[in-house]
């Protein structure tokens, strides 16, 4: 039998909140539901007015998954929407996440990994963040060797180490340019430095700007950095991705919990964090995000204060 759930003026009833979304962690769906509810405050702003990409899973990580665009007709009517013509003038119906109730909703239809656009209401054509999400090589790139830059021993890859200095060189060239950059792990394989922008230019130049920059710090180091989408080609070094600066594109919220084992979060971290050798894209989870908020507060409470021009 569902339970009632009552946030605010809205009633949700909640379905099968033991089903186990998780196996080997044995996370419930009941569990993401409460860690979204509880996170609620910190993962909205960084969702609200943005048009929404959901990855759903409703029997689990290890079973069949979608991505969902449209909104349902059998959502309620509270859930707001945000109306985006394509090319063939169809319309998509992307839901926009604006309160807790929306949050819990979502968690209970099984949604694990909520990806927003990166331009929100009222100018979807301009962006207000830039990002560089910087992917270390795959564990068959690097497991037949052992690396220098990370000491890991052949067997256990890993050129996470590598990921953490490109984030490095990246916060000092985008300083370069008079922007101040934020960092997070993807609670994937990689970490994210985030720009907040004015929504004063579109995608094109800001895409142009981030490729731009990529390149030229690839020409710097050829051998550790690469912006080469096969990744087959990239080796060992790390990949450089900029290509999410485009309309209609997405990126993982801050936040946002992982369709991974132990429910791992994508995290905003104090750039000093970034320094830690044991950092991982993976750290924090769905449970020791809260002890590390609490202990040390969220970095990026400011991030939608901070926004600034980019100068072309």
């Amino acid at each position: 039998m569902a339970k009632e759930l009552k946030i605010g003026n809205h009633i949700i009833q909640i379905s099968n909140e033991t089903k186990i979304l998780f196996p080997k962690s044995k996370i419930t769906k009941g569990d993401l539901i409460e860690y979204y509810s509880k996170a609620s405050k910190l993962i909205i702003p960084f969702l609200k007015d943005r048009p929404l990409t959901l990855r759903r899973f409703p029997n689990g990580i290890h079973k069949d998954s979608f991505y969902q665009k449209n909104t349902p007709e059998y959502y309620p009517d509270w859930i707001e929407r945000i109306a985006i013509e394509k090319s063939d003038k169809s319309v998509i119906h992307y839901v926009n996440c604006t309160n807790k109730a929306t949050l819990v909703f979502l968690a209970n239809q099984g949604c694990i990994e909520l990806h927003p656009w990166l331009s929100e209401l009222p100018n979807l054509n301009n962006p207000n963040k830039l990002i560089f999400d910087l992917d270390p090589a795959s564990a068959k790139a690097t497991q037949s060797t052992h690396s220098a830059t990370t000491g890991t021993a052949a067997g256990k890859p890993s050129n996470f180490d590598l990921v953490r200095e490109t984030a490095f060189i990246i916060k000092d060239a985008l300083k370069e340019h008079g922007l101040k950059s934020y960092v997070m792990t993807t609670g994937s394989k990689g970490l994210h430095v985030v720009v907040p922008l004015k929504p004063l230019v579109n995608f094109d130049i800001v895409r142009d700007f981030a490729k731009n920059l990529a390149n030229e710090l690839v020409s710097q180091d050829p051998k550790h950095l690469t912006t080469e989408i096969s990744i087959k080609k990239r080796g060992k070094r790390v990949f450089l991705d900029y290509l999410r600066n485009a309309w209609s594109a997405t990126a993982i919220s801050p936040y946002a919990v992982r369709a991974k084992e132990n429910a791992p979060v994508a995290t905003p971290l104090y750039w000093e964090e970034v320094k830690d050798k044991k950092l991982t894209s993976q750290k924090y989870d769905i449970y020791t995000v809260f002890e590390k908020i609490e202990t040390d507060g969220n970095p990026w409470k400011d991030f939608n204060k901070n926004r600034v021009k980019l100068k072309t």
